[in-house]
């Protein structure tokens, strides 16, 4: 069945809300999709014609019914008649932003992983069956900051404000079941991360990095009006430990290998973060490495759009 299918995939949460023609495309398709109105979500799977004719759609973790749902579309395109399944002639494949196209090609990027650890005292052995992942961005400038001005041996610096914000009140959260939200700087309760250098020749740093987090939303949303935008006060934290390593290139002013694991215990639940059945606090572990320069580690951090980065581009 599949090679009668091109397959795309996309960032749900740009489409459903952004103004560029691609997104008021899919809108338009979504909109007669499974949920059948407008606002809200539109995670799922949909089946539609390059002319933005939707076929059929389905938001479901069964794969018999997600098959099902894609046959159906597919006995629908077979009976369309040419002149519906192409592109519009005036359709524009310029698009006006993307997230994507702030990607800090020779910055640092890493690719995380976050999991429910199951046990008290938590075991990384012992994990939970749903996780999440996501994306940390640095430019050039600001991967540097992790480094130590000094260059020598057990020189040891606290990551600037700049780091540490990124950090804890982005990526650093409880989004392993659904979407969390981020934190406000003063939600920033406690926040420590060392980096030692280890070892050194006259090419590379062995850094070791160590550090802990403790943020706390209690009442309002501090973050103003945005896509994130909750609609009841807040009454969740966070406490995170943080252990890690890396590799730097000085001549060619790069990380070459980087890997941080956390273990956070939450307290309370948001909106959208899935925990609303379960049990009010937690364990989750939280690793990541240094993503490989491939077209999928281009995706954008989920909150980009509120990053604490004058080279990000806004939407228009």
């Amino acid at each position: 069945m599949s090679k009668e299918f091109i397959p795309t995939t996309d960032e749900v949460w740009r489409l459903q809300g952004a103004q560029d023609k691609d997104a008021l495309m899919f809108q338009q398709i979504a909109n007669k999709g499974h949920y059948r109105k407008e606002g809200g979500t539109r995670q799922g799977i949909y089946v539609c014609s390059a002319s933005g004719k939707l076929l059929s759609s389905v938001n479901s973790l069964n794969p018999d019914v997600v098959i099902e749902e894609i046959q159906k579309g597919l006995d629908k395109w077979n009976k369309l008649p040419k002149t519906e399944r192409y592109l519009p002639k005036d359709f524009s494949k310029i698009i006006d932003h993307r997230w994507e196209d702030n990607y800090p090609q020779d910055g640092l990027i890493l690719k995380g992983a976050k999991a429910d650890l199951l046990t008290d005292p938590p075991k990384f052995s012992e994990r939970g069956s749903r996780w999440n992942m996501d994306h940390i961005w640095f430019n050039k400038e600001e991967a540097k900051l992790w480094i130590p001005e000094k260059i020598k041996e057990k020189e040891t610096h606290e990551c600037p404000d700049i780091i540490k914000d990124r950090l804890f009140r982005f990526h650093l959260v409880d989004n392993v079941r659904g979407q969390a939200l981020p934190f406000a700087p003063q939600e920033i309760k406690e926040s420590s991360l060392q980096v030692e250098i280890v070892e050194l020749d006259q090419s590379n740093l062995k850094l070791r990095i160590t550090g802990n987090s403790l943020a706390v939303a209690k009442g309002p949303w501090l973050l103003g009006e945005n896509d994130w935008t909750p609609t009841q006060e807040l009454n969740h934290r966070i406490e995170t430990n943080i252990l890690g390593s890396a590799m730097y290139n000085i001549k060619e002013e790069k990380f070459t290998d980087f890997e941080l694991v956390a273990l956070g215990k939450w307290v309370g639940k948001t909106q959208n973060n899935g925990r609303r059945f379960g049990p009010d606090s937690g364990h989750i572990g939280i690793l990541y490495n240094l993503a490989e320069k491939i077209h999928e580690n281009r995706i954008a951090p989920a909150f980009v759009d509120l990053y604490n980065a004058d080279w990000i581009t806004q939407p228009q």
